[in-house]
């Protein structure tokens, strides 16, 4: 669709969604509809369903991949259960693939319903709610901690976001747009930015604060003393507010023995949902660990919306770099058998091929299965944002 088409897909998302149709919403929905890719089924004049297809990019361990963010996926009632989205996946996902983008992520209102194209759980978050008199006390540290208006504050916050390590698992390299349309375009945010001494900023926290709950937005360092120095600037709010809200991207590891009392409300909740959208711009790209020995793996990939995808692939990794070809396995080894969402979570550092051989997500001779762990990325993928 085009610009013109902007209120009708406006309405429809308002409708779907139960929004409020304020000059607010309207300006944050042109702002991401005019750098979007946007596909509608229409009833004559009559947009029936829609979504967006957002051009971004993902830092994986090094490696920039081109990701296709979907969102506003929406259907009037009276159209719903016709294949208008089915059809509409289908045109995004061929294009996406003709574009050669790696990736795509959703965040689903189901996870059932999504599986049937492909996509799969590969992030989760980690909510913490913390009563202030159980906020650790931390001793100041050297430096300064500022409060900052979003103008002084963007540059600070898009150059630590960067360099923070464990956003570089899966998570968005973010360009200046896309930092205003999460932080302050209709937002009402508050920022604070750790200094060491000799004034260079090493930690940001963006936060909302009224008496009922402290919430903290995103919070990242990049150095001890400036993830000291922020939780002492959260621990100070304490007389002002019932309780510390922190939702984050879940690493493997929570953090309730850093506190006095671990027994605090916590909740892991599954996140968004990913899949790999054309396999051999994701693979040749992909940062497998370097290792003397010449490993080859037969992958057997089954995706009914990815037909590019399917069939049996030859991989080749020598010293870390990957060649991937199609390829016909008889008498040439095992074949390593799994649907495009189960390679996604693999490849993607979700799920271990231990765990999904374990549950029947992934077949293949055990020795192969351990040989392909061990040229994979360490670390579970981590996502910041939402779309």
């Amino acid at each position: 669709m085009t610009v013109e088409d902007t209120p009708k897909m406006f309405e429809l998302a308002a409708y779907a969604f139960n929004s409020e149709t304020t000059d607010s919403r309207k300006q944050r929905f042109n702002w991401i509809t005019e750098r979007s890719a946007c596909y509608g089924s229409f009833d004559g004049n009559q947009l029936t369903s829609q979504l967006l297809a957002t051009p971004l990019v993902v830092n994986f361990h090094g490696v920039e991949y081109k990701m296709g963010g979907i969102g506003c996926v929406s259907s009037y009632p009276e159209y719903r259960g016709q294949g208008g989205i089915t059809a509409l996946m289908k045109k995004m996902l061929e294009d996406l693939a003709k574009e050669k983008t790696a990736l795509s992520y959703l965040a689903p209102f189901s996870y059932p319903f999504y599986r049937r194209y492909g996509y799969e759980q590969i992030f989760e978050q980690i909510e913490y709610t913390v009563e202030p008199r159980n906020w650790p006390n931390i001793r100041a540290v050297t430096g300064r901690v500022r409060r900052l208006d979003w103008t002084q504050a963007k540059e600070i916050i898009q150059s630590i976001y960067s360099q923070a390590a464990e956003v570089q698992r899966g998570g968005l390299k973010r360009e200046d747009w896309w930092q205003e349309y999460k932080f302050a375009l209709g937002k009402e945010h508050q920022f604070a930015i750790y200094e060491n001494e000799q004034g260079q900023a090493e930690g940001y926290l963006v936060y909302q604060t009224n008496v009922e709950r402290f919430t903290i937005v995103e919070w990242q360092s990049l150095s001890k003393d400036g993830y000291s120095a922020l939780a002492r600037f959260v621990g100070s709010h304490s007389g002002a507010t019932h309780q510390f809200y922190f939702k984050k991207g879940f690493a493997g590891e929570d953090l309730s023995w850093l506190l006095p009392s671990p027994l605090l409300e916590m909740q892991l909740k599954p996140y968004m949902m990913g899949r790999i959208v054309d396999l051999q711009t994701f693979i040749s790209a992909y940062p497998f660990q370097v290792r003397d020995a010449e490993k080859v793996f037969y992958l057997d990939v089954s995706d009914e919306f990815g037909p590019w995808n399917e069939g049996v692939w030859k991989l080749k990794v020598v010293h870390g770099q990957a060649e991937l070809s199609k390829g016909d396995a008889s008498g040439n080894g095992d074949i390593l058998t799994a649907s495009i969402q189960s390679w996604t979570q693999l490849f993607m550092g979700y799920r271990s091929a231990e765990a999904l051989h374990f549950h029947n997500q992934l077949s293949g001779q055990e020795t192969q299965l351990q040989e392909l762990m061990a040229l994979l990325p360490i670390g579970k993928p981590i996502l910041e944002d939402y779309f």
